[in-house]
């Protein structure tokens, strides 16, 4: 879900030349899996792994009334005062479409990271929209954090090319209640390729914080 919410290194929920496959489960359930590898976990225009590779991958169970439940995980790195070298995301929501244009999709996601105490786990609340047309595919979410910290907003866009090429991109702002922090808004900028049943895409992210580094990342992951 991860990857549904923020787009990064991937197209989420929207195109991505190889989509989702939906593995049977009998009784309107099924599953599908994802695993990627990146040079540099890019999250809200900033790196999560100090520029460093990482290995990610998550598990999908779906239900065909839109009900679903999942697990997302990536190594991380703070830096040498921070404990953490792995993040572990949970999520469920509903998700269904609304006409052959509009989609909506509701649920939770809880962030925790093993070795770094309960102080870091947090969860966010979210509403997305999508829509699509011809070859473009968009996705509006409104995302609460769970303590009141922020709302943030996020925009995800995919668009499909021929030869199996895609373009993607994110616009997000988190409004953050706290009048010692300001505000932020980040962006993520890709393109992509698919052959083989895998994906390759190239992304640059940032964002308005002062001092943050622009972030680039090459990715390769799929989807079975």
């Amino acid at each position: 879900m991860k990857k549904t919410l923020t787009a990064v290194a991937t197209t989420g929920l929207l195109l991505g030349a190889s989509q989702v496959s939906a593995n049977d489960l009998g009784a309107g359930f099924s599953w599908s899996g994802n695993l990627a590898v990146t040079s540099n976990y890019i999250f809200e225009g900033a790196s999560e792994t100090g520029g460093r590779p990482a290995i990610q991958g998550g598990f999908d169970l779906e239900h065909e009334t839109g009900l679903y439940i999942g697990n997302w995980n990536s190594s991380v790195r703070y830096g040498d005062a921070d404990p953490s070298y792995l993040e572990m995301d949970v999520y469920a929501g509903f998700a269904t479409d609304l006409s052959d244009t509009f989609g909506i999709d509701l649920g939770a996601i809880h962030y925790f990271y093993p070795g770094a105490g309960g102080s870091a786990e947090f969860t966010e609340i979210y509403a997305g929209l999508s829509a699509a047309y011809m070859d473009l595919d968009s996705a509006l979410y409104v995302i609460y954090e769970s303590d009141g910290d922020y709302i943030k907003y996020e925009l995800n866009l995919g668009y499909a090319l021929p030869a199996n090429t895609f373009l993607f991109g994110d616009l997000g702002y988190v409004d953050v209640d706290d009048s010692d922090a300001d505000d932020v808004v980040y962006w993520l900028l890709g393109a992509g390729v698919s052959y083989a049943g895998l994906d390759f895409s190239v992304a640059y992210g940032d964002n308005d914080i002062s001092g943050n580094k622009e972030q680039w990342a090459f990715t390769v992951s799929t989807e079975f």
